[in-house]
């Protein structure tokens, strides 16, 4: 496997900083963004400025730069989901306090394609990095399987080592079909530095299997770790999730209902940007 570039990953980091809202960022945020020393961040920040990709404005907070302008139409041009998405996620953020993500599927993986954060500067954002992905075996993956056919919710179903997983995933396809959204549980493990060693070790051959284990360990019933739903693209698939991080919140059953509610609307106004297609709700009968 290639060996990681720390100062990639700073550039990188930085512009994702600064992709996620219009306000841009101070040198001290984006230093504690990036888990470094002020002098560090200034010659970081100097190369990006003098390369046009960042610039700072008189009351000294960084913003994109025209370096970024070119490219940026390049990719909405190949990714209007994404551009199409991207208001609503951040108006969610900003209405929830919550980060939003935008997962796309990739083969039997979901890549997260895309964030937006709320104001809160306390939310660690160090672990989040667009472009990493997750497989997709039961549980994960629902949003992207329910809403199409049989036979590729069945695959779906079969990726799973766990015998149960088929009566578990029909109930919240069921579920999933009613509301228009998927609400995921905390996972149930102790320790959050257990998941973010396992999200660091990147170069490992077992960390999906690690990933998978934790994200799917049966959750508390109170603590709602997500809620996501499909954006649909203009074949009908689900091709993109709208998901809003709730942070292991505590919600009551109104309040699901009430982010429920709002984040299907969000991805529903999406796909009537790109797609002509009903709502991800299915009426019950």
């Amino acid at each position: 496997m290639p060996r990681p570039s720390p100062q990639t990953d700073r550039v990188v980091a930085v512009i994702e900083l600064l992709s996620s809202g219009d306000d841009g960022a101070t040198m001290t945020e984006i230093a504690r963004h990036l888990s470094i020393n002020p002098a560090t961040c200034v010659h970081v920040m100097a190369a990006l400025t003098s390369a046009g990709v960042v610039v700072r404005e008189p009351d000294r907070r960084y913003h994109l730069g025209p370096a970024l302008a070119l490219p940026g139409r390049l990719a909405e041009r190949r990714y209007p989901l994404l551009v199409a998405a991207r208001s609503e996620m951040v108006a969610l953020s900003e209405r929830f306090g919550a980060a939003c993500f935008a997962f796309a599927p990739d083969g039997e993986r979901a890549r997260l394609a895309q964030v937006t954060w709320p104001r809160d500067e306390t939310i660690d954002r160090s672990q989040v990095r667009v472009g990493e992905s997750v497989p997709m075996v039961p549980p994960l993956g629902l949003l992207f399987v329910a809403w199409g056919d049989d036979h590729g919710f069945d695959g779906w179903l079969a990726r799973s080592p766990d015998a149960s997983a088929h009566d578990q995933g029909v109930a919240a396809r069921r579920e999933a079909l009613g509301l228009g959204y998927v609400v995921e549980l905390a996972p149930h493990f102790t320790e959050t530095s257990e998941l973010t060693e396992v999200l660091d070790d990147r170069e490992s051959p077992y960390r999906d299997g690690r990933l998978h284990r934790m994200l799917s360990a049966k959750g508390d019933g109170d603590h709602v770790a997500s809620i996501g739903a499909p954006v649909f693209g203009p074949d009908g698939a689900a091709a993109l999730s709208i998901t809003l991080v709730t942070y292991w919140s505590t919600m009551t059953t109104p309040q699901v209902a009430a982010v429920g509610d709002a984040v299907r609307a969000a991805a529903d106004r999406v796909t009537a940007q790109v797609a002509r297609r009903p709502s991800g709700r299915v009426a019950s009968s």
